[in-house]
């Protein structure tokens, strides 16, 4: 999971690619209305001009993405450190946490070294049962070989 100021970031990101997306439907579907009552109305035959209860459906769904992304980035802010924080109440939990973090580095080690033994532990017993299994192997093959000079010399 990312941090709140990552996720700040992306929430930014995307209101503004919501900005630039209402602005470009606004832009390509609008209506040539004038500006003055006097002023003929324009007209674009190259022009995609939505009807009016589309057109005003999509600009209430789209401001409305904008609002519930305005209150999720002002729910982001709110939860950020710091908000309503005193300076002294900061510095003591970063204190709180920077002796967590001592101690957990401090177990880190200890496993470390536990599994470090252990590990040792292990490549002897290892070394320990391979030399017992090739002394096997060794006493097996010299008794065999004794075997069968004696089975070859007395033939």
């Amino acid at each position: 999971m990312t941090d709140r100021l990552t996720q700040l970031q992306i929430c930014l990101d995307q209101m503004m690619e919501q900005f630039c997306a209402t602005l470009n439907y606004i832009d390509k579907n609008h209506d040539f209305m004038p500006v003055d009552e006097s002023e003929a109305k324009m007209a674009d035959k190259h022009a995609v001009v939505a009807p009016p209860e589309e057109f005003s459906n999509t600009i209430d769904e789209l401001s409305t993405d904008i609002i519930l992304k305005t209150r999720q980035i002002m729910k982001l802010i709110d939860s950020l450190p710091g908000v309503d924080v005193s300076a002294e109440e900061q510095m003591h939990k970063i204190d709180v946490l920077q002796k967590e973090l001592v101690k957990v580095e401090d177990q880190k080690i200890e496993a470390i070294k536990e599994k470090d033994k252990l590990q040792k532990d292990v490549s002897e017993m290892i070394k320990f049962f391979a030399g017992g299994i090739a002394e096997s192997r060794e006493a097996l093959v010299s008794t065999a070989t004794k075997d069968s000079l004696q089975i070859g010399g007395n033939a």
